[in-house]
């Protein structure tokens, strides 16, 4: 009889009928099993498209002809394929995530190593491109990924966790960079930099064939009563019940909806700020003239080890007051802040705190990709979204990536003003779809009445779903 009613309830999409500390130590579990590999491999992926900033400075101009547009053109090259290929994204929901993450850690991470035997640009352009198509296979799924797991509001921490490596990965890249850059070997430096980051992927790719689980009923770490408390605790989305295979009509819901393409113009708008700086960070700082080349890969660190905190805390304190919107758009407005001091600013103290500010827009792509996620009720939906908001927002990083051409050097004037309109762009929109979403709840608030707590997103038959589903502004 027990047993009927915990089945009864878990079909109501109720967690009542389980302890507090049953639920807790599910959760724990969750995190424990799922975070630390995910962050990991994220700060690898990361770090394998990020490290051309960092080799160019270790010597990889002396032996391979950069001239001209050619080095920009790496960058872009990346981002081409990683647009064209965002339907692969699809490849979550389709195979088995296990497998599916085996398959393109293992990709990425031989092209990435790959790149170390190149010995001309076409070799390169060649690597990044694939590079390109391994990682939107992996990166712009995660969320869709982690809705398996966790309900919206717990989305927050543990996918702003995740995005953090990538601060971290830009960190670790510029010190690893500025060590290997003082060791003589017979190898080049900046090979050394592709392979000591490549190969370590490649062998991660056999631990995600075993840790990587493709969902709470068939998670190996948890007993047959805590998956079902698991799969109780994902799925308290109103149209989540019951879905394991790609929706159709879902999926196409994504793009009639207007606030999917306001997320998208947001990341398009964030990613031609942000998209340049891992590229060409480590140059800027190099032609402020108070640097040589090694110490400004060390240099290009500390802003990306703030921001790794910063994402972190806030993806905290955004979960505890259920608000994404009033981040995004006050970090989009410090990343402006910042560009407005490293134009106008003279002294190389003060363009270097700029730089602060500047990757602080980073924070702002965190917190509107969960967000994003939160907004779409069911998986099906959610992958139709990220698919939108990543294939429009990649467009940006097409024109991020080509903003610091070397003829503007040493200042840099025009790419700086672009950051700086494309940053308050982001602030504007943020601020404006908090507000609609706002109103959106204030309106069904007023026709349904106020969601008791522990209610959201629980279907009650003959009500619509969103009589208990309210937006994370």
């Amino acid at each position: 009889m027990a047993i009927e009613k915990v089945e009864d309830a878990a079909h109501a999409n109720s967690l009542e009928a389980f302890s507090p500390d049953e639920v807790k130590r599910v959760i724990r579990k969750l995190d424990l099993h799922l975070m630390p590999l995910c962050f990991v491999l994220y700060t690898f992926s990361v770090l394998d498209r990020s490290n051309l900033g960092n080799a160019k400075l270790a010597g990889m101009e002396e032996d391979i002809d950069l001239s001209g547009d050619k080095y920009a053109w790496l960058g872009t090259a990346f981002y081409i394929a990683y647009i064209l290929f965002q339907f692969t994204t699809l490849g979550w929901k389709i195979f088995k995530p296990h497998r599916w993450v085996s398959f393109v850690v293992l990709f990425w991470g031989t092209i990435s190593t790959m790149q170390a035997v190149c010995t001309s640009w076409s070799g390169l352009m060649a690597c990044r491109f694939l590079l390109g198509v391994a990682e939107t296979m992996f990166g712009p799924g995660v969320p869709l990924y982690f809705s398996y797991f966790y309900p919206r509001e717990a989305m927050g921490l543990r996918f702003g966790l995740f995005l953090s490596g990538a601060a971290l990965a830009n960190a670790y890249g510029g010190a690893l960079a500025y060590a290997l850059s003082t060791v003589h070997s017979s190898i080049s430096s900046w090979k050394f930099l592709f392979i000591i980051e490549g190969v370590p992927t490649a062998l991660i790719a056999v631990l995600c064939w075993f840790f990587i689980p493709d969902g709470p009923s068939t998670a190996k770490f948890l007993t047959p009563r805590e998956q079902q408390i698991a799969e109780v605790f994902a799925r308290r989305q109103p149209e989540d019940q019951g879905e394991s295979e790609l929706r159709f009509g879902n999926l196409f819901d994504a793009f009639k909806d207007y606030r999917n393409w306001m997320f998208a113009f947001t990341n398009f708008s964030t990613n031609v700020s942000f998209a340049s700086l891992p590229l060409f960070l480590p140059t800027i700082i190099s032609d402020m003239g108070a640097f040589d080349t090694l110490t400004s890969n060390g240099l290009s660190a500390p802003p990306y080890l703030l921001c790794f905190f910063l994402i972190v805390i806030i993806s905290f304190v955004s979960d505890r007051v259920r608000a994404r919107g009033p981040f995004a758009c006050g970090f989009a407005v410090l990343a402006s802040v910042g560009y407005l001091i490293v134009i106008l600013a003279d002294g190389v103290a003060a363009r270097y705190f700029g730089i602060f500010l500047v990757v602080l827009i980073f924070v702002t792509v965190s917190v509107n990709l969960v967000w994003n996620a939160n907004t779409n009720e069911n998986e099906s939906k959610r992958a139709g979204g990220l698919w939108l908001i990543m294939t429009v927002g990649q467009c940006g990083t097409l024109l991020g990536t080509n903003m610091f051409p070397s003829t503007d050097k040493p200042r840099y004037y025009k790419g700086m003003w672009i950051g700086f309109a494309f940053s308050m762009v982001a602030a504007v929109l943020t601020g404006t779809l908090s507000y609609l979403l706002w109103r959106e709840n204030k309106r069904r608030d007023k026709v349904y009445g106020r969601v008791t707590p522990g209610q959201e997103g629980v279907i009650s038959e003959g009500r619509p779903a969103e009589a208990t589903m309210r937006y994370i502004i």
